[in-house]
């Protein structure tokens, strides 16, 4: 693939690496895992976008690794290597806004004040779902990259995987009734 020369908003920190794909808007929507803690919660994650029409999830930090160890590959849990799911990129890469054009729209899934609750989010077209770990938040560094800021509003916190889906699913039932 031919890189594109882009000039990015908030990415003037770190170039975008001279083999590193660039996403255009084709792409969306998509997802950010900030440093996932739980490789059950990546497969999970890659199975909600499999079934909710997102193909790629971009996750950052080494606590889940796509790295063979012990002479074996990486595998993700049985339940999530189902071949349907193979419509899914998954890549790790510990600057994953540099990897998009200016057209889509990151959008970060935390608790935040005046943050919109998901219920009454109208989802932008080129949306970047952002998410942070099973045990803590965002950076402040990835949230300043985020255009929107959206709550689920619950009685208790819900998981990674558990946020992924219900956000992945508010998204295509709105887009499904606008029709």
């Amino acid at each position: 693939m031919k890189e594109k020369e882009v000039e990015f908003e908030l990415h003037t920190q770190h170039d975008v690496r001279k083999k590193s794909e660039l996403f255009d808007s084709s792409r969306t929507p998509a997802i950010i895992m900030h440093n996932p803690k739980y490789p059950h919660n990546v497969g999970a994650a890659v199975r909600a976008a499999s079934c909710f029409g997102s193909n790629l999830i971009i996750f950052t930090g080494d606590r889940v690794s796509l790295e063979p160890s012990n002479g074996k590959s990486y595998r993700l849990p049985r339940e999530e290597r189902m071949r349907g799911y193979k419509d899914v990129t998954l890549l790790n890469d510990q600057y994953p806004f540099n990897r998009f054009d200016k057209s889509i729209v990151p959008v970060a899934i935390e608790l935040r004040e005046n943050a919109e609750s998901l219920p009454y989010f109208e989802h932008p077209k080129h949306a970047i779902y952002v998410f942070g770990p099973e045990d803590g938040s965002i950076p402040q560094i990835m949230l300043k990259h985020c255009h929107r800021f959206v709550v689920i509003p619950s009685k208790h916190c819900v998981n990674l995987a558990a946020a992924i889906y219900l956000v992945l699913y508010d998204r295509i039932m709105k887009e499904l009734t606008q029709k």
